[in-house]
């Protein structure tokens, strides 16, 4: 029989207790006693936590996903579906104020493999990870250089680097990200730029960490995302986070410290994910931050016009499920924004307000749309296109 394997569970930086799998494919959280409560699934008025299959969901999605998960596995000979390994191996230091340790690590290093790419050799020198799908290094600013993450430097930045088929998705992002600033109040979007990657030499989006704090990066804040929160499995396929309808984004917001305030600026984001063809706004794409006032909605850090796409993968369902179902996203217009109102208990009049304020950016929006996008001609006609009608399906 395999042995089980455990953890140390870290939080800020400092040991609260074990995860430690089952017999039966499992595994157990144990607080240690007098610490902090670490997630909103986590609650300390239970000491243990018992999860029947894999590991708990809030441990669950601090694993990578798709291109690091692939290149993690490789780097430590673990299986690609184990999360439990590749938390081991690099979870000392995740999103958010979570970390897992490896009580029998004592010191490892991953070799890096030969003829291995620059961004592969760039994540095997430290024990830290990321999720989401999309190629990505932690990286810091160095001078007037970014320079990848090691074990023991600051990791104050992330890096997204464009898929061999999607070239331009670096530069969508951050036209993206721009636009969502005429649409909505600037600091609802997180701080973003493009430049090159010192030793990897690749344009990359580079956004600065708002889970991070200090002149070196080195204190931690509470920062779980709503899968996380609401404890979602991630699924075989690590799609759960699309097959929830919207009444999750309500229950998740239920552990802010301002629900009301917070689902009226989920609702002003998704009109503007709506017009700017942002279709990937699933569970994992919203979190909660620690603030000095307790857990709040945190900034807008991944957003791009996923519509697009469509040819090349990208799904052109628009976020969550309406119900059983779920919408496409030129099917998406003022009613389908009322309905998703309703999951989120706004009223009608809230909802009409919302529109109108997001309304009286037009000018602003338009000038920016129709300034240089780094996009070629033709993906540049697609997303200009793709605002436009979205624009008139609300407003016309």
């Amino acid at each position: 029989m395999a042995k089980l394997r455990y953890g140390i569970i870290t939080f800020k930086g400092h040991p609260v207790g074990t995860l430690t799998e089952t017999a039966a494919g499992g595994t157990v959280f144990e607080y240690y006693n007098d610490v902090p409560e670490i997630a909103c699934a986590l609650p300390r008025s239970e000491s243990t936590h018992t999860y029947n299959y894999g590991i708990h969901p809030v441990f669950a999605h601090l694993a990578p996903e798709g291109w690091l998960r692939n290149r993690q596995s490789a780097i430590a000979d673990a299986d690609v579906e184990d999360d439990f390994g590749l938390l081991l191996a690099f979870g000392a230091d995740c999103i958010g104020a979570i970390g897992i340790e490896d009580p029998d690590a004592h010191g490892k290093k991953f070799v890096a493999k030969p003829n291995i790419d620059l961004e592969t050799e760039a994540i095997t020198e430290n024990r830290r990870t990321i999720s989401g799908v999309q190629a990505k290094i932690l990286c810091y600013q160095d001078g007037h250089s970014f320079v990848p993450a090691s074990t023991n430097s600051p990791a104050s930045h992330i890096a997204k680097f464009a898929r061999e088929d999607l070239i331009d998705i670096v530069n969508n992002e951050a036209t993206t990200l721009r636009l969502l600033e005429t649409l909505l109040p600037k600091h609802q979007v997180n701080t973003f730029q493009t430049t090159v990657i010192s030793s990897i030499n690749k344009p990359a989006l580079i956004l600065k960490r708002f889970d991070r704090e200090g002149p070196d990066a080195n204190i931690k804040l509470r920062c779980e995302d709503f899968a996380q929160v609401i404890a979602i499995p991630p699924g075989r396929r690590r799609e759960n986070k699309y097959a929830v309808d919207y009444t999750a984004l309500h229950e998740a917001l239920k552990y802010s410290e301002a629900p009301k305030i917070d689902a009226l600026l989920v609702l002003e984001r998704l009109i503007a994910y709506a017009i700017l063809g942002n279709t990937d706004c699933h569970l994992k794409n919203w979190s909660l931050l620690e603030t000095t006032n307790g857990l709040r909605l945190a900034p807008i850090y991944d957003a791009l016009n996923c519509y697009i796409y469509g040819e090349q993968s990208y799904s052109t369902e628009f976020g969550l499920k309406l119900g059983d179902h779920a919408v496409q996203w030129d099917q998406v217009n003022r009613e389908t924004i009322f309905e998703i109102g309703k999951y989120l208990k706004l009223n009608k009049a809230i909802v009409e307000l919302t529109f109108k304020q997001i309304f009286k950016t037009k000018e602003h929006l338009f000038h920016n749309l129709y300034e240089p996008l780094g996009l070629n001609e033709h993906r540049t006609a697609q997303y200009r296109g793709s605002v436009e009608t979205k624009w008139s399906d609300f407003y016309d």
